[in-house]
């Protein structure tokens, strides 16, 4: 696997490579190559963690005037596993995700959890290799300033109940 087109695609050059391979691999993989080194779930933990916080921070400061609740509902739409799936699409991490054989057949939503879960990885890589201040770079190329707009203007921070009532208030008074 190369992962340095990866590294291209991001624009990060890792000093640690063993941090990039070990945040594409998933569980199953290591079931088949037991000698293939870690899995990503720690780093996915941390990278979890690293998004939530920049993705807070980057709200807080950009929505001085909005309640904890309409900032936690915004959020929630930004680092959602479906969000992250498709965040991980335009970076192609698909391709680069390690995964047994029987998991690489599956294209339902364990596939889109799987993607979401391989991001989150990456950026916990790119924070213990590069730094917080790299990892908020990326955050914001790749999830924040793509999405945060689509995710305002078309209501995708409200729950489909809440949503539901809005349209059917405004419809039918």
């Amino acid at each position: 696997m190369e992962l340095a087109l990866l590294e291209k695609k991001i624009n990060i050059e890792f000093t640690n490579k063993a941090l990039l391979r070990e945040s594409v691999t998933h569980r199953s993989y290591l079931n088949e190559n037991p000698s293939s080194g870690a899995h990503n779930e720690r780093l996915e933990f941390l990278g979890d963690a690293v998004l939530e916080l920049i993705v807070t921070e980057n709200l807080f400061l950009k929505f001085p005037d909005y309640a904890e609740g309409q900032l936690t509902s915004i959020r929630a739409a930004l680092v959602n596993y479906q969000m992250m799936a498709e965040v991980a699409r335009t970076i192609n991490l698909e391709n680069f995700v390690l995964l047994s054989r029987g998991e690489a057949k599956d294209v339902g939503r364990a596939r889109e959890v799987i993607l979401a879960n391989a991001l989150e990885a990456v950026i916990g890589a790119v924070y213990l290799d590069k730094g917080y201040d790299m990892a908020k770079k990326c955050i914001e190329e790749y999830v924040i300033e793509p999405n945060l707009k689509r995710v305002i203007e078309n209501g995708l921070y409200k729950d489909p109940k809440s949503h539901l009532q809005e349209i059917i208030q405004e419809k039918l008074k």
